[in-house]
């Protein structure tokens, strides 16, 4: 039998809310769209929060909330999902790549200032696997410069930072609600502030740039939330805690089971971090495992043993960076574009491609715990 990674956790709640919105009449944004806002604020410790489409949709909007543009740069950490960049791509500004630390994987505070330009206007700091970067820091460095931080939430719905939940210690958070999230709404996201004049721009950015019915007062995109997926969204927010409970005792006792092998390195969690375990993730010691990170998921597969992968090269060598970038932000000959193909950022270098995810759905049994552990001391 397969052990499957993660799944969506969806119950017969979850099934009444949606199956009532359908019956509505409301299918596209409407009041179970401002209910989620208001109760997702409320959960994260915010004034506003924005529902739209999906997590780079917020991303983007956060971005465009600050005016950052052509000619400006965005920092952002080397090893994450693309969208982190792809972002800060379509509202016409440059990433800036920062590399990571080799604690966390989030964006290394040390690293930071190393990379800031009169050009940089913003930092995007993204809480990896459900641990939260080191922001006390990088908000000192933001605050110091004039930097906007907008927080990428996309893996950290409940973490926790020295009391505060990630997406309200930054000018903006950006939450994905994807279908493998610690909540879904099957496409989703949100953003969260603290400035209702950001969120009143990205409120008409989401639905076209409009004012009312017909007043088009700026460039906006379609980036509404349905009503059915936000009813959805409701119902999954009213037990993040328990899933997340769920979920870290499933991480916690995955790593109880197998940290004293001695070729992977599991979690550090300082104390003033509440860890959600997006991932139960496991740095690979490819030298001491005698095996590259590939063949060890192949091996597990075979096993029947599900794992997350991604993230195998830094993002600084993606092709689009590296390709027509400069076509797409319409910057002629390149002028003002890091030399990506020239960057060797030494930790997002170390970690990439030797990151796993471990199965660690909320309702992993102990049979199956013992059968990880097991297979991975074969090897």
């Amino acid at each position: 039998m397969k052990i499957k990674v993660a799944s969506p956790s969806i119950n017969q709640a979850d099934v009444e809310a949606l199956n009532a919105s359908l019956l509505s009449g409301h299918l596209t944004s409407g009041p179970r769209v401002k209910e989620f806002e208001q109760t997702f604020a409320d959960y994260v410790g915010v004034k506003e929060a924005i529902a739209v489409n999906s997590g780079t949709a917020a991303l983007h909007a956060a971005l465009a909330a600050k005016n950052i543009g052509f000619g400006d740069e965005v920092i952002v950490p080397a090893l994450t999902f693309f969208s982190t960049v792809t972002a800060v791509i379509h509202q016409g500004a440059v990433p800036v790549f920062c590399d990571i630390t080799q604690t966390d994987f989030s964006l290394c505070p040390e690293d930071l200032e190393n990379h800031i330009t009169p050009r940089t206007k913003a930092i995007i700091p993204v809480h990896y696997f459900g641990h939260s970067a080191e922001m006390d820091k990088i908000m000192e460095i933001a605050n110091r410069h004039g930097l906007s931080v907008i927080e990428d939430c996309a893996q950290s719905h409940g973490t926790i930072y020295k009391g505060k939940m990630t997406g309200s210690i930054g000018e903006f958070g950006a939450f994905s609600m994807f279908a493998t999230k610690h909540m879904t709404t099957c496409e989703g996201g949100m953003i969260t502030t603290n400035d209702p004049d950001a969120a009143d721009f990205m409120r008409k950015f989401r639905s076209h740039g409009l004012e009312g019915r017909n007043d088009h007062t700026m460039l906006g995109y379609n980036y509404r939330m349905p009503d059915p997926l936000a009813a959805l969204g409701n119902s999954q927010l009213k037990r993040l805690d328990q899933m997340n409970s769920d979920r870290i005792a499933a991480s916690e006792k995955v790593i109880a089971a197998i940290q004293d092998i001695d070729w992977l390195e599991t979690p550090i969690v300082p104390e003033h971090v509440k860890h959600t375990y997006f991932w139960c993730h496991i740095l690979i010691d490819e030298d001491l495992l005698g095996m590259k990170t590939s063949e060890l998921i192949q091996k597990l597969s075979e096993n029947g043993i599900e794992c997350r992968n991604r993230y195998e090269e830094p993002l600084y060598k993606q092709p689009l960076l590296n390709a027509n970038l400069p076509e797409i932000l319409k910057i002629s000959g390149g002028d003002n574009l890091p030399d990506y193909g020239r960057l060797f950022l030494k930790n997002s270098e170390r970690v990439a491609g030797s990151i796993i995810g471990l199965p660690n759905r909320p309702d992993l049994s102990e049979t199956e715990i013992t059968r990880i552990s097991d297979v991975l001391r074969s090897f």
